[in-house]
């Protein structure tokens, strides 16, 4: 089952590089909202729906369908949204809420919160920084989707071809504007909360990642740690089973957290078992609306167990006691590294 299991997580990992600002205005993205907070209501639904929730009414093509207007783009972010997921049958849920807005570098920014059971964070985040940096990972996704067996064979097949998808000039540039949307991480310590300003790292590592030394130490570091976990035997089990595996993408409408909301449903089926997830661009903050893997007599799930556009909770309000420069520590670490490799080549241990 670990196969399903990959490629469930490649779906899931997809879908949230894909969270984004919406292209055009979209209302609050979910029909009868009216901006009010949308509740579970224990997900129960009066269609035909299996046991989690989803409309079993769509057929599944044996082919990946062409799927006109849909993209991951969520809507657009404001103070007020919140959307909250668990997993099987378990209490605790984590939940990412927009709880603030300032102006940062003279742009708007959003203070997002991640919580779960004694932990929560906060990051600044450039709205419109995060959509322009999440259109190449939307396509990305397009390209997977058009060929899944395809996508996964070009670039997965082995170490090489895994430390090149997400080493290569484009993947950087792409991670660099993902950096660069986050500007200050606040969290809280010892009943403080502490802040990191990210102010001069995006510049900072494009100069390193441009050095063809660390290019070429990524790619090494990547496939010696990558084999040395016995990486390739997993990956050579998939290749081999990728001609047992059928996906296939449709348009359906699924209850969310008892409200009725439009998206496509990715399957991938397998004698063993099938994996499968459902995106949904009315969404807060994350696409991701329901996401499942059945085999061995067992079945995993995610799903929303509630969302809404107003009421988040900042449960990290005020100041922060201190704000850390993130630079100070990147230059730090350099200055070891100069250091151990200037002792090494005097021969000095």
């Amino acid at each position: 089952m670990s196969r399903l299991f990959l490629v469930l997580a490649m779906i899931i990992g997809l879908a949230f590089l894909g969270c984004g600002e919406q292209a055009d205005e979209a209302g609050n993205g979910v029909d009868g909202d009216n901006g009010e907070v949308v509740t579970d209501g224990n997900g129960d639904d009066s269609t035909d729906d299996d046991a989690n929730g989803h409309d079993t009414d769509d057929a599944h093509d044996d082919d990946i369908a062409a799927i006109s207007g849909f993209d991951l783009d969520t809507p657009d972010m404001a103070v007020g949204q919140w959307i909250e997921y668990g997993a099987d049958n378990m209490p605790e849920t984590l939940t990412l809420s927009v709880v603030g807005s300032e102006m940062n570098q003279g742009t708007e920014c959003y203070w997002v919160q991640i919580s779960v059971t004694g932990f929560v964070a906060q990051m600044l985040i450039d709205a419109d920084g995060m959509d322009e940096a999440m259109e190449d990972y939307e396509d990305q996704f397009g390209t997977f989707a058009a060929d899944p067996a395809a996508y996964i064979r070009e670039n997965m097949s082995d170490a090489s071809g895994m430390a090149d998808m997400f080493g290569n000039e484009e993947n950087m540039e792409m991670a660099l504007e993902f950096i660069s949307a986050i500007r200050i991480v606040k969290f809280e310590q010892q009943g403080m909360i502490m802040a990191i300003d990210l102010i001069g790292v995006p510049e900072f590592l494009e100069e390193v990642m441009e050095d063809p030394a660390f290019q070429e130490q990524f790619e090494q570091g990547f496939e010696q740690g990558f084999n040395a976990d016995g990486g390739q035997d997993g990956l050579d089990e998939i290749m081999a089973e990728l001609d047992n595996l059928q996906f296939s993408m449709n348009e359906t409408t699924v209850d969310v957290a008892g409200n009725s909301v439009d998206g496509v449903e990715f399957s991938v089926v397998h004698p063993e078992g099938q994996a499968e997830a459902v995106l949904s661009s009315e969404l807060p903050l994350v696409p991701i609306a329901y996401a499942e893997v059945t085999g061995d007599g067992e079945t995993h799930f995610i799903e929303v167990r509630g969302y809404g556009f107003s009421g988040a909770e900042n449960l990290l309000p005020g100041e922060p006691a201190q704000t850390l420069q993130a630079m100070m520590f990147l230059e730090g670490i350099m200055s070891q590294m100069g250091d151990m490799g200037a002792d090494q080549g005097r021969g000095t241990y």
